[in-house]
């Protein structure tokens, strides 16, 4: 299991697209501790911290003033772990993608603040592809074949693109193996945990397809083996945003946004932003692209299995 699953279905239903945004259901009240955890999800851990660590410094600079005399930075491995982090308070603010987060935001009731531009993006998507010379001409065709994703937590080269067959009414099946055969009505899955072994299980013929990021296939697809076709492309969906605990003050998650937002608009801050992975800078999440990512939300009971 990646996550519990508590009245997914109906999550929606009890709350509008305004209340995401709203900093003010968060907890209010005045208190809250001196130090500020900000975290994310990596495999490689000493090199994420290094990487987050000037913005940590930057933020303690700036929210000195609110009560916070440290700022740390601390990497989950996983969903759960995350999830389990912010719900113990180990973690008071999470970085990562948009629909990384709502999988977490549903876990434990965290919320959506800001919209982080990394690498100068304020959206991505991922693309599905195949060889040239594949027959396969939509994702429909993909009945009965297997298709390469990358690995568990990957937004762009798993999550996202298999919520988008789900939401086109496409059943997936994860597969033990990418040798395995999946059952003719269904498309079988299997992870590669990296994108050059997506490819060449396409090129040869492992798999009939594979689903990465379309900035990742644009790069890598001009040195692969065999040439490559797009037969899909998902929604965009906001690159990363920002995520408050449950129970985070709303005075001081209120000032964080305000601090966010503001911090491409000085010499000082933009120089750090573009440092940190090259962010552009902070803002609010567009409607039409939370629409997006809330579209993909009845089909996440996909994530609970592996």
């Amino acid at each position: 299991m990646l996550f519990c699953n508590h009245s997914i279905r109906h999550l929606f239903s009890r709350i509008g697209l305004g209340t995401i945004f709203v900093v003010a259901g968060l907890a209010a009240g005045p208190s809250f501790a001196k130090t500020l955890t900000i975290g994310t999800i990596s495999v490689s851990p000493v090199d994420e911290i290094e990487t987050f660590q000037p913005f940590a410094d930057y933020l303690k600079g700036k929210l000195a003033s609110d009560g916070i005399d440290k700022v740390e930075v601390a990497i989950a491995s996983n969903i759960p772990e995350l999830a389990k982090k912010l719900v113990d308070g180990e973690i008071d603010l999470f970085i990562d993608s948009s629909v990384t987060a709502m999988v977490v935001n549903e876990m434990i009731g965290s919320r959506f603040l800001v919209r982080r531009w990394k690498k100068n993006r304020p959206q991505y998507r991922s693309v599905i592809f195949v060889s040239e010379d594949s027959p396969i001409q939509h994702i429909k065709d993909l009945k009965g074949e297997k298709i390469a994703f990358e690995e568990p937590f990957s937004t762009s080269g798993f999550m996202l693109p298999a919520l988008t067959l789900r939401l086109e009414g496409l059943k997936l099946k994860a597969l033990s193996s990418i040798r395995k055969k999946p059952d003719p009505n269904e498309i079988g899955y299997a992870l590669a945990y990296d994108n050059e072994t997506q490819i060449a299980w396409v090129e040869r013929g492992l798999a009939a397809a594979a689903a990465m990021s379309e900035g990742d296939f644009e790069e890598l697809s001009k040195t692969a083996l065999k040439a490559l076709r797009v037969i899909h492309l998902t929604p965009f969906v906001p690159y990363h945003v920002v995520v408050a605990r449950p129970g985070l003050g709303a005075k001081l998650a209120e000032r964080i946004v305000t601090v966010l937002k503001e911090t491409h608009e000085t010499e000082v801050g933009a120089a750090m932003l573009m440092e940190f992975e090259k962010t552009t800078k902070f803002d609010d999440i567009p409607e039409n692209l939370m629409k997006n990512v809330i579209a993909l939300f009845p089909y996440i009971d996909l994530l609970t299995t592996k």
